[in-house]
C-alpha cells in the first residue's frame, strides 16, 4: 500500500510540475510574480516616503520645541542677571546696615519668587513641547501604520 500511495503522489508532483512547465501557464506565473513584486515595491516606497516625511516633521516639531524653550530659559536667565544687579546697586548705595538687610530680604523673597513662577511656566511650556512632539510622533505612527496595510 506505501508502494502505491508513494507512486501516486509522485505521479501527482509530476503531472503539476510539467503543467506548470506548459509555456503560457509559467507566463502567467511569471507576469503574477512580477505584479505582485511591483505592487509590494510602490508600497514600500511610499510607505518610506511617508515614514521620511514623518520624520522630518517630528524632528521640526522637536527642533521648534527646543528652541522656543532655550529662548525661555535666556529670558528668565536676563530678568535674574537684571533683578541681582538690581539688588546689588541698590544695597552698594544703601545707606545704613538696616536698610542693606531689608534690601536683601527684599531680593531674596522676589528672587525665589521669580524663580518659583519661572520653574512652573518652564514645566509647562516643556510638558506642552512634549505632548506636541508625541502627538505628532503618534500620528506620524499611525499614518505610516495604516499605509503598509
Amino acid at each position: 500500500m506505501n508502494q502505491q500511495f508513494g507512486k501516486q503522489v509522485f505521479g501527482q508532483a509530476d503531472k503539476l510540475f510539467k503543467d506548470l512547465l506548459v509555456p503560457g501557464n509559467l507566463q502567467v506565473l511569471a507576469e503574477q510574480g512580477v505584479a505582485a513584486s511591483k505592487d509590494f515595491y510602490e508600497k514600500t516606497a511610499t510607505a518610506t516616503q511617508d515614514s521620511a516625511k514623518a520624520l522630518t516633521e517630528i524632528a521640526d516639531s522637536a527642533w521648534g520645541s527646543t528652541k522656543m524653550l532655550n529662548e525661555k530659559l535666556m529670558q528668565n536667565l536676563t530678568a535674574n542677571f537684571e533683578a541681582t544687579f538690581t539688588a546689588a546697586h541698590a544695597i552698594a548705595t544703601a545707606k545704613s546696615l538696616p536698610e542693606i538687610l531689608k534690601l536683601q530680604s527684599d531680593y531674596i523673597q522676589k528672587l525665589t519668587a521669580q524663580a518659583t513662577q519661572q520653574t512652573k511656566e518652564f514645566v509647562d511650556l516643556s510638558t506642552r513641547a512634549s505632548q506636541h512632539v508625541f502627538e505628532k510622533a503618534q500620528a506620524a505612527t499611525s499614518k505610516t501604520f495604516k499605509a503598509t496595510l
